[in-house]
């Protein structure tokens, strides 16, 4: 599968100003700030946004940014088993990044594949899965679940400090109120996938291959 060519912006959304925005503006705040600095530049009619009323607006943007991610990775010959195939993403310590990213997805595939969103626990984290979330809760599991997602191609992201030192190929964080990203090279090598090169221009840091 190849990367896409959409326009990626510069990573960041103002948590802050979501949260301050009347009532009144939140319809504006989700098509203008959220698209254009998020999800800009689908080619097709634009997406549905997830309602950035939730108490928990960050989450919505972090499901956003995986949704994202999935364009930017180029994951190796037979990653995929069909040219249609699902992107499978298991969702791990994290239910309301999945139900972020099912609203997101729903309708909405990653060029000739639809994206299938799982919840998943640790055991069977990696079984089927193309892209594995790892969300703060399940931390403790992240160094368990790196051998593995190695041999099989599997993209790690995850939300918590020191994520790449401990194996994860792009991990969210928060600066300034903003929600940005990490990448680590090395990781992603060892796992056989490449990452756009337009990804890695936005990202806070880029952790270089060895």
């Amino acid at each position: 599968m190849h990367a896409a060519t959409l326009a990626i912006e510069p990573a960041s959304l103002s948590l802050r100003d979501v949260r301050r925005l009347p009532r009144w503006q939140f319809a504006t705040a989700s098509l203008v700030g959220y698209l254009l600095l998020v999800l800009a530049a689908w080619s097709a009619s634009p997406p549905d946004v997830p309602d950035v009323r939730s108490p928990r607006p960050e989450q919505e943007i972090k499901a956003a940014f995986l949704y994202k991610f999935l364009s930017y990775v180029d994951w190796p010959a037979g990653a995929l088993a069909t040219g249609s195939s699902p992107i499978v993403v298991g969702v791990l310590g994290a239910d309301d990044i999945a139900d972020g990213l099912r609203a997101i997805v729903a309708r909405r595939p990653i060029g000739q594949h639809p994206v299938d969103v799982r919840v998943v626990d640790e055991p069977n984290a990696l079984d089927g899965v193309n892209v594995a979330f790892v969300g703060a809760s399940a931390a403790s599991a992240l160094s368990r679940l790196v051998p593995a997602a190695r041999e099989r191609s599997v993209l790690l992201v995850t939300d918590f400090p020191n994520a790449l030192a401990h194996g994860s190929v792009i991990n969210l964080v928060v600066v300034d109120d903003r929600v940005r990203f990490e990448v680590s090279l090395e990781a992603a090598e060892r796992s056989g996938l490449k990452l756009s090169s337009r990804l890695l221009s936005v990202a806070l840091r880029v952790r270089p291959a060895r």
